[in-house]
């Protein structure tokens, strides 16, 4: 099965399905799940208030250790995702709490960044609506402070944690789509937003060290919304918006002409970024570049969270088969590291779906999933980083909710994670409904 989804489900019906099981990329604009809200309970007078020694004040710059983008990688680890915060959207407020908590997910504290680490991960990526608090109106694109804050706020959480810290831009309430207008005015509209964003973003943290970490975009680059052109013209977009990225980054000073930087693929899509259409960016100084991929495959299983889904559902995963094409995939990527770009699997993870009772629960053989994701990113030498919004690891009581997928996490880190051994008199293929 292709790494991706029917071109019919966009970007909206995507979310809504993952929102509520906690495998959702951006692009929501829809109330988090059940499961999330009940998680929704602090205010924003429980944030912490504490002073972070690892942020740096404007203009400060902090010590950096220049290391490759594969020396980065070795200490990356296993990551997770900061899910449905930062990027949640589709409201209209005035201060960064009432966006981070509106799609369910309670306000991020230094102790959710301790109890991460200490679940095993050692890389967090941020995900990042900048649109939230922006001025559109001038042209200027002007993000407000209170935002740059809390994002640094939260930076701050994870390097103090002594983790590495990805931050993006993401889906952002649709303005991607006017790359693919037939108006040449908002498509050069799109382009000044993305330029504005980076030009502020790389500013306004550049004194941190190589623990920061910037990603060109999420799943936006590609077929999605650069609509009205030619297939060769969504991918030599794609390429120029990867170069500008990286040319406001070198260019803005700081730690960041040396920062290692992260390469959203076309679509973050294996196969389509496999291609040689795809051309990773050029850039002022060698091995300080990485490529990102997202992995939900097959994404009837790994996306899906109803059974009459409309195109197609599967409840269990965990086959030889199933690991041989999750094995096939990874060995795609080998085509970058073989010319020296590190990996990273930006988003992977499970749909949840309702029992009996309509309570949310995981899919069979979903730590089996985990497990084999681990294992071959370890192999391959890959940094994997789990989507969650709350369903993997608890908010309000800093720990993994699940034993299993816990001390799946906690092996991996302590390198004794074992592969998952297959009795071959029982072992057979998983259960599989597509609807009509």
């Amino acid at each position: 099965m292709k790494n991706k989804l029917p071109a019919k489900i966009f970007s909206l019906a995507l979310c809504l399905s993952m929102a509520a099981s906690m495998v959702a990329c951006a692009g929501d604009d829809s109330s988090a799940s059940e499961a999330s809200s009940q998680s929704s309970v602090a205010d924003s007078s429980q944030a912490d208030e504490s002073t972070d020694d690892s942020q740096a004040d404007e203009g400060e710059i902090m010590e950096f250790n220049d290391k490759t983008a594969m020396q980065i990688i070795e200490e990356m680890g296993n990551g997770w995702n900061l899910g449905n915060t930062m990027e949640a959207c589709g409201i209209n407020a005035s201060d960064p709490i009432s966006y981070e908590t509106c799609w369910g997910q309670p306000i991020t504290e230094l102790g959710t960044l301790e109890g991460v680490k200490a679940a095993g991960f050692d890389s967090v990526r941020i995900p990042v609506a900048w649109s939230n608090m922006m001025n559109t109106q001038d042209g200027s694109y002007k993000i407000d402070d209170a935002y740059l804050d809390r994002v640094e706020e939260i930076i701050g959480y994870v390097i103090e944690n002594d983790m590495y810290c990805v931050v993006n831009v993401h889906w952002d309430s649709g303005w991607w789509e006017g790359f693919g207008s037939e108006d040449q005015a908002q498509r050069d509209a799109a382009m000044a937003r993305y330029k504005a964003i980076w030009t502020q973003v790389a500013d306004r943290y550049k004194g941190y060290s190589e623990k920061l970490i910037f990603e060109s975009a999420n799943e936006e680059l590609g077929e999605r919304y650069f609509t009205n052109m030619k297939h060769s013209e969504k991918y030599d977009l794609t390429n120029e918006i990867n170069q500008t990225f990286v040319d406001i980054v070198r260019a803005s000073g700081g730690n960041n002409d040396k920062r290692c930087l992260l390469i959203a693929g076309f679509e973050t899509d294996i196969d389509k970024t496999c291609k040689n259409s795809f051309e990773m960016p050029t850039d002022t100084i060698p091995d300080h570049l990485m490529v990102s991929v997202h992995y939900y495959t097959p994404s009837t299983y790994c996306i899906a969270s109803e059974v009459d889904n409309s195109w197609g559902y599967r409840d269990s995963w965990g086959t030889q088969e199933d690991i041989a094409e999750m094995r096939s995939y990874f060995e795609k990527l080998k085509k970058f590291t073989d010319a020296g770009y590190p990996v990273i699997i930006g988003e992977y993870g499970v749909a949840q779906i309702k029992d009996e009772n309509g309570v949310w629960i995981y899919k069979e053989g979903c730590d089996e999933f985990i497990r084999n994701v681990l294992l071959l990113s370890e192999e391959m030498g890959y940094c994997p980083m789990l989507w969650d919004c709350s369903n993997f690891y608890d908010r309000l009581y800093f720990k993994m909710k699940d034993d299993t997928i816990a001390q799946i996490f906690l092996d991996a880190k302590a390198g004794t994670l074992a592969p998952t051994q297959f009795d071959e008199a029982t072992d057979s293929e998983p259960d599989v409904e597509q609807a009509a």
